[in-house]
């Protein structure tokens, strides 16, 4: 992906993507990031370019690099006050997967049991070291890469899949079809860019724009199960919301001239 032509300087896309990681959470502040040596290799660049992205992240505050230790994360993207949740009625997200699902075609690229992700472990609420089953998926549309999603699921409840069943059916649909039921589900739409892995699967270059929705499923008993995260090419995706006005709730955005 690295040979395809952009106006970017290879460093700069390196830079906006390793920023992108640390702003997410991608990479927990007690952990060092990977060397130079091991970007090099994943980048598949040099030392010397991926030192010049990490100068640039040193510069701007977002890491601290100390000779014979590594290089930290010393800073996250501040959360708005205006994250606040909007809830809707699950059904509805149910209705739009199945009428993706139907429109288009899956292909399995991976379905093996390891470790997620610091920020999904996070949000499961399990140890770093847990062993989850994971798998990653990419939609196909009209032939091309429409999105490329990864799943991580409790053993308990994703034990049985198989990479028969993942390339002809929606995950939710199989945890369900095991027994679980799914109570409640928080989802959040953030803008990103196309690391290496990403770029490859989706056939875009290293820094391009995505849409990333990352789902988090919960059971009966309100425990998070499955955690979804989901990467769309900018260009193909288009995520629309219908606000309807409910009869007595009217409001107020700002009542601080009734006292």
């Amino acid at each position: 992906m690295i040979a395809m032509s952009s106006p970017t300087p290879l460093y700069h896309r390196i830079y906006a993507v390793m920023r992108e990681r640390i702003v997410n959470d991608y990479y927990p502040l007690d952990v060092p990031v990977p060397s130079e040596a091991e970007l090099a290799e994943s980048f598949t660049t040099s030392r010397i370019t991926v030192r010049k992205a990490m100068e640039m992240l040193a510069d701007e505050g977002l890491v601290t690099r100390t000779r014979g230790r590594g290089t930290f994360v010393t800073d996250h993207a501040q959360k708005s006050r205006f994250n606040r949740a909007v809830v809707s009625n699950i059904n509805g997200l149910f209705s739009y997967l199945n009428a993706v699902g139907k429109g288009t075609r899956l292909k399995v690229v991976s379905l093996d049991r390891g470790e997620a992700p610091p920020r999904i472990c996070a949000q499961m609420g399990v140890a770093p070291t847990a062993d989850l089953i994971r798998s990653a998926r990419v939609r196909e549309l009209d032939g091309k890469p429409y999105s490329l999603s990864m799943a991580y699921i409790l053993p308990a409840f994703g034990a049985g899949l198989t990479r028969k069943d993942l390339a002809t059916t929606n995950m939710i649909d199989l945890v369900q079809r095991e027994g679980t039921t799914v109570e409640q589900v928080e989802q959040t739409l953030t803008a990103t860019l196309a690391d290496e892995y990403a770029a490859q699967h989706l056939k875009v270059p290293i820094g391009a724009a995505l849409m990333r929705v990352n789902r988090l499923f919960f059971n009966a008993e309100m425990v998070p199960f499955y955690a979804a995260e989901i990467l769309y090419c900018a260009d193909r995706y288009e995520y629309r919301v219908s606000l309807k006005r409910e009869r007595g709730k009217d409001f107020l955005l700002d009542d601080s001239r009734n006292p």
